[in-house]
């Protein structure tokens, strides 16, 4: 698939929302996936406790959504300047969101997609980005297999 000029104002308009990545119907057992996995790469990953940076000895989903329960908890990860930021809202859904004006080109839409679909494989599901908080619109899909869907409007 090509990405062309118009695919990218059609997906990562800027409008001042921000775009959401979800996988749904998730377990505490994918989150913990979700993160071996980020934390096995080469991206900056930054953790965050009520607004302050929080060095955790322990990164195991079920710790990090115990913390929740009375805590701001955030998962930032910057891939070439895009900030992908988890909130750790719900067991059952992981849900990350990016700036659509991170997205400047042609370049940054690869890495979003590339994030995608590694993300799909590693968990055997399917990956949607979509406007904020709409989840029952996906712009993309993603395929466990790695096809890449437009979803016409």
């Amino acid at each position: 698939m090509e990405i062309t000029k118009n695919f990218l104002d059609d997906v990562f308009f800027n409008d001042g929302s921000l775009r959401d990545i979800y996988v749904l119907d998730v377990d505490i057992n994918d989150w913990q996936i979700f993160l071996n996995w980020i934390l096995s790469t080469h991206w900056a990953v930054a953790f965050y406790k009520d607004g302050q940076v929080k060095v955790y000895e322990k990164t195991e989903a079920t710790h990090l959504f115990d913390e929740k329960k009375n805590s701001a908890i955030k998962m930032s990860i910057d891939i070439m300047g895009i900030i992908f930021n988890c909130y750790f809202f719900s067991e059952d859904e992981l849900e990350v969101d990016i700036q659509p004006k991170e997205v400047r080109g042609v370049t940054e839409a690869i890495e979003v997609f590339k994030f995608m679909r590694e993300l799909s494989k590693i968990l055997g599901k399917e990956i949607i980005l979509t406007e904020e908080n709409t989840p029952e619109y996906p712009l993309v899909t993603v395929k466990p297999d790695g096809e890449l869907i437009i979803n016409n409007s």
